[in-house]
């Protein structure tokens, strides 16, 4: 979702008042943005276009801006409060930014009647107002592109009938899988599998599914509406309206994708800790840091689940396999001396028993209530082999005691 502050001109807030009232011929069309090379753009941007030509009026609303001002903008981000805002912008500035960032632009012009176009206008207007502009962004259940689907239910009431049906066979996670992985940003993919919880596997329905804005403009496309009488379509037409003004480009392939990266570690590993074995290594400086790195992560996991208001981090069970005590447990790995031998008993047991949860944890892949991302098998494995090696050193360590 595009996330920029736009500071209205007054210009634009004159023009917008004095247009009380919108012409026949307005038009009022859904634009779809395709996704960008940001992150932040990763799943496009939805936006309503007002276009009157009788009164000179061509300008976009979008509810997906933020302003980089609020006091305590960084906290706030992070903990998932910071509040989001609906923002207004000339369509032809609009258009040369999404351009100029090879974004397609889709316009559907909607089968409206007059008097649901002035609603339409007139809501967005008063939405505007500084008074009422801010919002609690949620990230699935509140954004721009589901503030757009209520704002067309809340005008046209029961003479909108959207479907029930379609894209409604997923989960949350399962559309962010699908957009990351097809516009080449499996590391972003795998960040987000990371972070959200048990929440982002609930199945959308047709409904939630309009979070994102390809499908909020699949779902206008099948929509139906009541125009004097008889359901018709809501989408009069759709095109792309900036083709000439994109320029083809191939997409970027990350070449080390996180399953590379981490079965190419698992293997090395597991080669150095077969070399460890038989040397009868003393040393747990690889461990020591496997384990904190761990432990951070599940820290991290920790803070997003309790500390935050995304509403979609808690109940994470990756924090299963971060552990979030490995740090600082594995502050006590010491290559000479570990403790006196209640100690070094309590610190063998410690990891005997983490890397039983881990052999357990591999095992409910598949059964597990929340998806896990595949690509962290190796790392979960890498775990599972370190606890069992520093088990048995330590074990070694009290039997010679």
């Amino acid at each position: 979702m595009k996330k920029y502050f736009f500071l209205v001109f007054i210009a634009l807030v004159a023009s917008v008042s004095n247009a009380q009232t919108l012409s026949p011929e307005t038009t009022i069309s859904l634009l779809t943005v395709s996704p960008g090379a940001e992150l932040y753009s990763t799943f496009g941007h939805s936006a309503i276009r007002i276009r009157d030509l009788r009164q000179g009026l061509d300008f976009n609303f979008n509810y997906g801006a933020f302003d980089f001002r609020t006091k305590g903008f960084y906290i706030k981000f992070l903990r998932g409060t910071l509040p989001y805002q609906i923002s207004g912008n000339y369509f032809e500035n609009d258009m040369a930014g999404w351009s100029q960032e090879n974004r397609a632009v889709i316009e559907q012009v909607l089968n409206l009647s007059q008097a649901q176009k002035q609603g339409v206008f007139d809501f967005l207007q008063n939405n505007y107002l500084p008074q009422n502009r801010e919002y609690a962004y949620k990230f699935f259940y509140d954004n721009c592109s589901t503030r757009l689907r209520d704002v067309l239910r809340r005008v046209c009431k029961d003479s909108l009938q959207l479907s029930k049906t379609l894209h409604a066979d997923s989960s949350y996670r399962q559309w962010i899988d699908l957009y990351a992985r097809k516009n080449e940003k499996l590391w972003a993919d795998f960040g987000m599998d990371l972070a959200i919880g048990e929440p982002s596997d609930e199945i959308t329905g047709a409904n939630g599914a309009m979070f994102l804005p390809d499908n909020l403009m699949d779902g206008f496309g099948a929509a139906k509406i009541n125009r004097d009488g008889k359901w018709q379509p809501l989408v009069l037409s759709k095109q792309l309206i900036n083709r000439d003004m994109l320029a083809v480009s191939d997409k970027e392939k990350e070449l080390i994708t996180p399953i590379i990266l981490f079965r190419t570690l698992f293997l090395v590993v597991l080669f150095f800790t077969g070399y460890q074995f038989i040397k009868e290594s003393r040393s747990f400086l690889f461990d020591k840091i496997l384990f904190i790195i761990a432990g951070i992560f599940g820290w991290f996991i920790f803070l997003l689940w309790f500390f935050t208001d995304h509403g979609v981090t808690e109940n994470n069970l990756n924090i299963i396999w971060t552990y979030p005590l490995l740090f600082p447990i594995a502050l006590l790995l010491k290559k000479e001396k570990i403790g006196s031998p209640p100690e070094r008993a309590w610190l063998s047991k410690h990891f005997l028993a983490y890397g039983i949860i881990l052999l357990f944890f591999l095992a409910a892949w598949n059964f597990l209530p929340q998806e896990i991302n595949y690509a962290l098998i190796p790392v979960v494995m890498i775990l599972c082999v370190r606890s069992f090696f520093v088990w048995w050193r330590i074990r070694k360590k009290l039997n010679s005691f």
